[in-house]
């Protein structure tokens, strides 16, 4: 094998470890800290403050940032015995199980990966969520928090994806301090809806997670439930939303200089 074609192997097989987070985590995660930087609400100046960072080096900054936790947790979650067996009924073209890789090496590659993904975080300033991403990894696949209960298992999906969100919203600002309370709120906001919604990704895998014996919602709720549950979250965040949403505009408002309580002669 000459040295291009296993270097094309290896990345293909990188590819392969988080493919099934690029629509539903990469995509969406860098586009919402992408708009979020870009409105000016979650820092003390708009990132045209930053002119020396172009939109080119904020994107491929961020896209790094979320593709390396990405990485970190799909090694660690499919290595795992009940992970490959669940991944022979649901994913069988994931490396381990289409023998790309064995358990061992995904092992060795998962270390050396904490490590690249630990070291950019610290240079991109962000080593509190990629500690905390970390932990929560721990959590889900080591201490088996994704197969207790559904309602835990929605919990630290949630956690995991807020805290991706929050880390990339950070690197898209780079430099510029945050204001806590508007970026707090917002971030709260989205997990609480992915909290309510997130087991609709559990719909298409339920005969792999009942060959492992996970608990998600279609499977202890029954599947027409769970999808009622799906809809009934998306109908009430709709609603709040707007109404939140309308009260921060209220708020804006009455606290501008244009309002009776805002203006000083």
């Amino acid at each position: 094998m000459s040295v291009t074609t296993w270097i094309y192997d290896f990345l293909f097989t990188l590819y392969l470890f988080t493919a099934s987070d690029f629509s539903t985590v990469l995509l969406p995660q860098t586009l919402f800290a992408l708009f979020s930087a870009f409105s000016g609400q979650f820092t003390t100046s708009s990132w045209q403050a930053e002119p020396q960072m172009t939109l080119t080096t904020r994107l491929f900054r961020v896209v790094l940032w979320i593709w390396l936790q990405l990485l970190v947790l799909d090694l660690s979650n499919q290595r795992l015995p009940d992970s490959i067996a669940e991944d022979i009924v649901n994913k069988p073209w994931r490396p381990i199980t289409s023998d790309r890789i064995t358990a061992e090496g995904a092992r060795r590659l998962l270390i050396a990966s904490i490590a690249i993904t630990l070291a950019t975080s610290s240079y991109l300033g962000v080593t509190s969520e990629a500690l905390l991403l970390f932990m929560f990894n721990w959590m889900y696949n080591d201490l088996g928090l994704a197969n207790s209960h559904w309602l835990l298992r929605n919990l630290m999906n949630a956690l995991g994806i807020t805290t991706i969100g929050a880390g990339a919203t950070r690197v898209a600002c780079g430099d510029l301090t945050f204001m806590a309370v508007p970026a707090t709120r917002w971030w709260l906001l989205c997990g609480g809806m992915l909290m309510t919604t997130i087991h609709a990704q559990d719909m298409y895998d339920q005969q792999g997670d009942a060959v492992r014996g996970r608990s998600t919602a279609p499977l202890v709720l029954g599947d027409g439930v769970a999808r009622w549950t799906v809809g009934a979250g998306v109908l009430f965040w709709s609603m709040a939303s707007e109404w939140i949403f309308s009260l921060n505009v209220i708020l804006l408002l009455y606290n501008s200089p244009l309002s009776p309580k805002g203006y000083h002669a």
